[in-house]
């Protein structure tokens, strides 16, 4: 675990120095740059990249959260809390889960109204001999969680169905509060890698701060 995060901080190092290093600034003259090719010997004796350490843990946190099993993966994200920064999955899988468990308290304060499938169903073919007819899509199992998005003529299916069974649904506002923002402390910034989510998050927001503000006012009419 030590090279594994010794890697993760030079990987950040770099990331930061490349950054800092506009590409016009790298550029060798046009003259020079044409004249100084490295041979072909040069490029064989070129010391290969070093291997990229396989992180059994990591993979074992993102196992675990993939059938949702909170209670283990959320020991090893305790222990070790930089897996969530050198493996976006992680940050993926924990927003799938905390889109699951809000949903209850989204669809009963917000989303009153039906919703539209919107691009999800594919566009009837017509056809001069017979009435137009809906294009069926072809389900796959796949082992990838979150599920990848639909295509035209595929819908992905998680191989393990039950997942949800183990994550907590939050009915109030107190729930939000005791299940939602506790794992949202392991997300951090990589919440905006959901933009769906972080919608409906700042929804919730809004109608609870509705609320507080009404209840303020007829506590002060009241009083």
């Amino acid at each position: 675990m030590t090279a594994a995060l010794d890697e993760y901080k030079e990987s950040v190092k770099s990331r930061i120095d490349g950054a800092k290093t506009s590409m016009l600034a790298m550029a060798a003259p046009l003259e020079s740059a044409s004249s100084a090719r490295p041979s072909k010997q040069a490029e064989k004796n070129k010391p290969s990249a070093p291997q990229k350490i396989q992180n059994q843990k990591a993979d074992i946190g993102i196992a675990l959260l993939s059938i949702g099993a909170l209670k283990p993966a959320l020991a090893i994200l305790s222990k070790f809390p930089w897996f969530v920064d050198a493996y976006p999955d992680i940050a993926d899988l924990l927003l799938r889960i905390v889109s699951h468990s809000m949903s209850p308290l989204y669809d009963s304060e917000v989303a009153k109204k039906e919703r539209s499938n919107g691009f999800t169903q594919g566009r009837a073919r017509w056809s001069a001999n017979s009435p137009p007819r809906q294009p069926a899509k072809k389900q796959i199992l796949t082992l990838v969680g979150p599920t990848p998005p639909s295509t035209s003529s595929t819908d992905f299916v998680f191989f393990y169905p039950d997942w949800t069974m183990h994550v907590p649904l939050c009915s109030s506002y107190e729930d939000l509060s005791n299940v939602v923002e506790p794992l949202l402390r392991f997300i951090g910034v990589h919440i905006s890698r959901d933009t769906v989510f972080l919608t409906k998050l700042l929804r919730l927001g809004k109608t609870q701060l509705l609320v507080v503000r009404s209840l303020a006012f007829d506590f002060w009419f009241a009083s």
